[in-house]
């Protein structure tokens, strides 16, 4: 019984409350939808994570700290988007879909899935990137310290591993197993893979319906060959795929496989449209997001936004669009400034 309501609160600061919380970011977008909602509510969640860790790290704060911060600050946004969305009465669903009957193409695709989740959830796999990644997270809960034991030792930190410090998403999963009671090993392993490579299909049909607006058949064969090529996709331990299926709850798995392709997604919707689709600040949120997994998230947002920046200008010659683009940048170009000093 223990478990089980470790499982449900495991679902409730997963799923339920950063769905509930896009509300807030996607209120006014015409292109809402259930899966969008989800999305948007991450970037808010690890967006403001990312804050909040780097803020609790400078001022030395202990861990428990940031926990009741992020969870505060969730909570009241949830609370938020479920008030706009009553107030909107159109509910989650948005006005950005469709309903009608599920093409039979898409079930296949969601069987497929639904094997994948099943396999990366309950068949083990060792990596030894968890001896940094897992055990950082394990001496947090543990010590109640936010980068201040080196987990390989066990001994304090001399001086801040600038590689991650600025990048704390093994702070992330401490949080998260703190919230829910779960050994940082067991979220690591069984929830997260469960929760992001769901989101990585998320983002996917969010392509699938760009691509194929009115062809439901076509979107499930879409999902249906995205499902099959990442099964397969063990021929390199190094594409995005692999690390997918492998190890998704590294914050550099997870920034390849939602988060970079979710940044592509927004900054076509936003920069290379003439309407954009949805807000400014939800680009911001994805930019910080990216800071939030890994270092070379830093980098790699930062080059994609400033290559649809100039494919904008090239298309629109809009100084507005390329000025917001740059904004957007900039979290990444603080912390890499930052990530030059502490070196």
């Amino acid at each position: 019984m223990n478990m089980v309501i470790k499982c449900l609160l495991a679902a409730l600061w997963l799923l339920a409350v950063p769905w509930a919380a896009g509300g807030v970011v996607l209120c006014k977008s015409k292109k809402s939808s259930m899966g969008m909602n989800l999305l948007a509510g991450y970037l808010m969640m690890f967006s403001f994570a990312e804050i909040l860790a780097l803020a609790t790290i400078w001022a030395k704060l202990p861990l428990h700290v940031l926990k009741y911060s992020l969870a505060a600050v969730m909570a009241s946004a949830a609370v938020l988007g479920i008030v706009l969305a009553l107030v909107k009465r159109n509910g989650f669903t948005g006005n950005g879909e469709k309903t009608g009957k599920m093409s039979f193409y898409f079930v296949v695709a969601a069987i497929l899935i639904l094997l994948q989740l099943v396999a990366a959830s309950f068949l083990a796999h060792m990596d030894a990137d968890d001896a940094f990644y897992v055990a950082t997270a394990t001496t947090s809960v543990h010590t109640d310290t936010v980068f201040s034991i080196n987990p390989y030792t066990g001994y304090s930190y001399t001086r801040l591993p600038s590689r991650y410090v600025l990048s704390p998403f093994p702070i992330f999963l401490a949080v998260i197993s703190s919230l829910v009671g779960l050994h940082p090993a067991i979220v690591a392993h069984v929830i997260f893979p469960v929760v992001f490579i769901f989101m990585a299909y998320l983002v996917l049909y969010q392509y699938a319906k760009r691509w194929f607006p009115e062809d439901e058949h076509a979107r499930g064969i879409f999902m249906i060959f995205c499902a099959v090529l990442i099964w397969f996709s063990a021929y390199s331990v190094y594409n995005s795929e692999n690390f997918q299926m492998i190890r998704i709850w590294q914050g550099k798995a997870c920034l390849a496989s939602v988060f970079l392709p979710l940044l592509l997604y927004l900054g076509i919707g936003i920069i290379l449209e003439k309407e954009q689709e949805y807000s400014w600040l939800l680009l911001l949120l994805a930019d910080i997001s990216c800071c939030l997994l890994s270092s070379m998230g830093i980098i790699l947002a930062c080059m994609m936004l400033v290559i649809l920046l100039i494919m904008g200008l090239v298309r629109f010659h809009s100084l507005q669009k390329a000025a917001c683009t740059a904004l957007c940048c900039l979290p990444s170009l603080l912390l890499g400034l930052v990530y030059i000093m502490i070196r």
